[in-house]
């Protein structure tokens, strides 16, 4: 055993990206950590249990690129982690015993005050947390909760280990499935080998990680710490996984095509393992009807330690025509995007691209791009996040130009994560009710003789699509954002409609008029609208509404402060410019109609140009404010208002 694990050290060690990879998991993990107080923030009763859950998917979800490849720093999301949180706290909302479940999460992840001398402890805190989940689910399979949306406890001891490392990752290390195999694989005994649950599996495992720590110093001279020899086991287990999926991967029906291989060769330079490929005869119901009766093929395997498949449902292989599909651990389906070529190597091409930016869209981001984006405070940005975690809804209003919509559309990718789960739409005075729940549309249809009909179908709106893609149970955990701009335009009592009912009460089926279907706004849909003062004022609207929608107020003193910092780091020899808008604001007197940053937000911005925006944008905008007092446009001149300013060059 000995040789054996010095082998595998030395080959480790010699790994130049591999030992990157862990300096860069370990600093990635240290930046999580260093803004996760959401742990506390539930011990304080700040936020609920769902609250703290739907945080924790939306942060332990993201994945980083590495080398090329995605990779998610915690390994949380899976059966393991996200799935049986959720079914934990399904079970115990079923059984009408939230509190019970909240108070043993927290008792049992609380690490005590002398658990350095006794690690023992864990053995009891696990064992009392999972007597809590097998209550709750007596009670719920009691109600008539279905037994096979269960939680199965086997995956308790990774669930807690998972939080006491993130509170002690050295003394506590996370119970990860890969570790265990590599330590079976060095005859380490951690039972650890998906073995019924055993409170005390846990125990041994540390241990075991302590002798190998112990083992792998004395066979270098450097002493490793718990986290290098936890980066080391993956390592031992990727390798050796990789290479058993290689070898005896089964491309079945496949294994003659040598399009199939190659598609087998890309996904791998992606981080997907491919353990079995073959051509089938159908798929889930959920596919497009209009993709049956197609050529399928499904390259089922590994991506990290995520186990999922690709799916190519094809007009005609020989046609480089087809349409790629995700599916999940449980069989749903999500569509990644269509694909057309003219020959093999362009299909290939465009699929390595999509592939990669499939990649890009799991990076992170964090309340700390937000804050940078948009050059305003963390604390004010979090502050709003926590309004629409909890109310679902809110409206940003505020003078024109100060960045009501780029703030929406910040606050919608950190919720969700996911460009595609935007859905950004603008009202208008004509903007109608079947626009945006459902209407009827006409359409002309011709019949076998060729003759042309009219007809009139219903189709639903924006809204109500969203909804539908929401509600899908393999997005059930997603976030979903919609962003209405110039929300007061429209007659918002009139498009809404029935949403106003739907919008309080969250998951109640609402008829509607024209499908005579139902409507359910599911609690994964945010609405965020944004309002200028100047076109309508806050109180004008229905007030149904407004007492839906808790407002923000973007206040000039905020807009200064934005223009201020932005002039700070892209135009410091402008920095007088925020001192100007300050000034106009003044005389104007009225906020609702105070100028805002972004006039200015110009990565050219120079003397010159601040004349050009001042003469063909302030100015007229200035005109139509003072529209009964025209003599008073002539104070904002800017020569006028430049007299007693330095360092203001060019004419």
């Amino acid at each position: 055993m000995t040789e054996q694990l010095a082998k595998w050290v030395q080959a480790y060690l010699s790994d130049q990206e591999a030992l990157e990879q862990a300096q860069r998991i370990d600093e990635l993990r240290r930046a999580f950590l260093a803004h996760f107080g959401e742990l506390e923030a539930l011990r304080r009763k700040e936020i609920t249990l769902l609250q703290f859950k739907k945080t924790l998917d939306h942060k332990t979800k993201s994945k980083h690129r590495i080398h090329g490849k995605k990779t998610n720093i915690w390994g949380f999301s899976g059966f393991s982690g996200q799935m049986f949180f959720n079914q934990i706290y399904n079970q115990a909302a079923y059984a009408d015993m939230m509190v019970e479940l909240t108070n043993a999460f927290l008792e049992a992840v609380e690490i005590p005050p002398d658990h350095i001398e006794c690690e023992s402890w864990t053995q009891d805190k696990l064992a009392g947390f999972v007597n809590v989940i097998r209550q709750t689910q007596k009670a719920a399979l009691e109600k008539g909760y279905p037994p096979q949306k269960c939680a199965s406890i086997k995956f308790a001891t990774f669930f807690l280990s998972f939080f006491w490392g993130l509170q002690d990752l050295e003394h506590y290390p996370i119970y990860y499935k890969a570790d265990r195999e590599a330590l079976a694989y060095f005859g380490y005994d951690s039972g650890g080998r998906d073995k019924p649950f055993d409170s005390s599996a846990y125990f041994r495992f540390t241990r075991c990680l302590q002798t190998l720590r112990d083992k792998s110093s004395q066979l270098t001279g450097k002493a490793w710490s718990i986290s290098e020899v936890q980066h080391f086991l993956f390592y031992v287990s990727h390798r050796l996984g990789e290479t058993k999926a290689i070898e005896t991967a089964d491309t079945g029906n496949l294994r003659e095509s040598r399009a199939a291989q190659r598609l087998i060769r890309l996904l791998r330079e992606h981080n997907f393992i491919v353990s079995y490929a073959e051509e089938v005869e159908s798929i889930p119901d959920d596919v497009p009807e209009e993709f049956r009766n197609k050529v399928i093929w499904r390259f089922a395997g590994t991506e990290g330690e995520t186990t999922c498949a690709y799916v190519f449902v094809w007009d005609m292989p020989s046609e480089y025509i087809c349409t790629v599909y995700e599916e999940n651990e449980e069989g749903f389906l999500r569509k990644l995007y269509s694909i057309e070529a003219e020959d093999e190597r362009t299909f290939l091409a465009k699929l390595h691209a999509h592939l990669l930016r499939k990649g890009d869209e799991w990076r992170q981001y964090t309340l700390g791009d937000a804050a940078a984006d948009a050059y305003l405070e963390r604390e004010i940005l979090e502050e709003w996040l926590d309004v629409l975690h909890e109310r679902k809804q809110m409206i940003i209003y505020g003078p024109p130009g100060t960045g009501k919509t780029y703030i929406a559309q910040r606050l919608a990718r950190i919720m969700t994560q996911s460009e595609r789960r935007i859905c950004l739409v603008q009202f208008h005075p004509s903007y109608t009710y079947e626009e945006f729940i459902e209407g009827v549309r006409p359409e002309v249809i011709e019949d076998e003789s060729g003759t042309a009909h009219m007809n009139v179908t219903v189709r639903p709106g924006i809204f109500l699509e969203l909804c539908n893609e929401a509600l899908k149970q393999e997005n059930r955990d997603c976030a979903y954002t919609l962003i209405i701009d110039e929300m007061n335009r429209a007659n918002t009592a009139k498009v809404f409609g029935e949403l106003l009912y739907a919008l309080e009460y969250r998951n109640s089926a609402v008829p509607l008029p024209y499908s005579k279907s139902k409507m359910v706004v599911p609690d994964n849909i945010y609405i965020i609208g944004t309002m200028n003062t100047t076109d309508r004022s806050l109180a004008q609207l229905d007030f149904a509404l407004r007492r839906r929608f808790p407002a923000i107020y973007v206040s000039s003193c905020e807009s200064e402060r934005v223009l201020h910092k932005y002039l700070e780091v892209h135009h410091s020899d402008m920095a007088w410019v925020a001192r100007l808008v300050r000034q106009v604001n003044d005389r104007i007197g009225n906020p609702d109609f105070f100028l805002g940053h972004s006039y200015f937000m110009n990565r050219s911005l120079n003397p010159q140009k601040l004349r050009r925006i001042w003469k063909y944008e302030i100015i007229p905008y200035l005109e139509e404010y003072f529209a009964y007092e025209p003599e008073r446009v002539r104070e904002f001149e800017l020569d006028s208002l430049l007299e007693g300013e330095e360092d203001v060059g060019g004419d």
